[in-house]
């Protein structure tokens, strides 16, 4: 039986096929976080969660008949130096600029002490632990950005545009993450969860800006997101707190407040938004 190939841009999804692997993708999250979150968050919650978008898109790409490997191989390809140049420049420039807002304000104040978890890798296990580690985070990170912007945001962009399909994508990927926020908010006891899952859906949704910008300066891959992602998860919680564990960073303060996430993150996301609105109608990024 031959093998078919990724599906060429000028051949679309059915809107059911988008349709259910919202659904789908919605409803495994959901039912993770209130089944596996009691009164403690297990470790592999994050872990199975993120693995869900690419899961259940590359299912469907299957049952549409398409090479699983060949789909992934083709995703991973297509990557410009502007791509993985914004992927490293942008979460940097953010977070620098949302961590100096927090402490210029008062929203914040200076503590030393948190460490970055790629020095604790190399700390506790030198660079074996460390490829180890950013491998896993890359696999978690594909898990994501497959779903999200590699098939469900061409797909839609082909219909809505890149304004419209990065702000549907934003919303759907903030409801994603809202159910675990709660659930771990509860369990750890923080005040206000419903509040901090509003505030952090609202700063998910702006970052879907960015996080688009760096896909269509791409040829169609998703490494640049990839890399973008990994960054920002590993010094947003360093530098402004983890917002999941209600832990401070370097910037100590009120986590909802002061994160790449929190308030501080939607203030400046916003702002952000609308300069991508703008770069988006240009029309001179490479795909999309």
């Amino acid at each position: 039986m031959a093998v078919i190939e990724p599906q060429s841009p000028t051949k679309r999804d059915s809107p059911v096929a988008l349709g259910v692997f919202v659904a789908v993708t919605l409803l495994l999250s959901w039912t993770l976080s209130f089944v596996l979150i009691t009164d403690t968050v297990p470790v592999y919650t994050t872990l199975l969660l993120m693995l869900t978008p690419a899961t259940v898109a590359l299912g469907i790409r299957r049952v549409q008949g398409h090479s699983v490997l060949r789909t992934i191989g083709s995703s991973l390809r297509g990557s410009t130096v502007r791509s993985l140049l914004f992927a490293v420049v942008y979460p940097l420039g953010f977070i620098g600029v949302a961590a100096l807002l927090a402490l210029t304000t008062g929203l914040g104040t200076y503590q030393a002490g948190p460490e970055n978890i790629i020095v604790t890798a190399v700390r506790q296990g030198g660079v074996l632990l460390l490829v180890l580690f950013l491998f896993q985070s890359l696999i978690r990170m594909y898990g994501e950005e497959f779903g999200w912007r590699g098939y469900l945001l061409p797909e839609l962009t082909a219909r809505w545009g890149r304004v419209g399909a990065t702000a549907a994508v934003g919303v759907v990927w903030a409801l994603f993450h809202s159910a675990f926020l709660y659930r771990a908010g509860v369990a750890i006891g923080v005040e206000n969860p419903l509040l901090i899952t509003v505030v952090q859906a609202g700063a998910v949704f702006t970052i879907s800006f960015p996080f688009s910008y760096a896909y269509y300066l791409a040829d169609e891959s998703v490494f640049p997101v990839m890399l973008l992602h990994l960054i920002w998860n590993v010094l947003n919680p360093w530098v402004l707190g983890d917002i999941y564990g209600n832990v401070d960073g370097l910037v100590a303060g009120q986590i909802f407040v002061v994160n790449g996430e929190g308030l501080v993150g939607v203030v400046l996301g916003l702002v952000g938004v609308g300069v991508f609105i703008i770069l988006f109608r240009r029309g001179t990024l490479s795909s999309g």
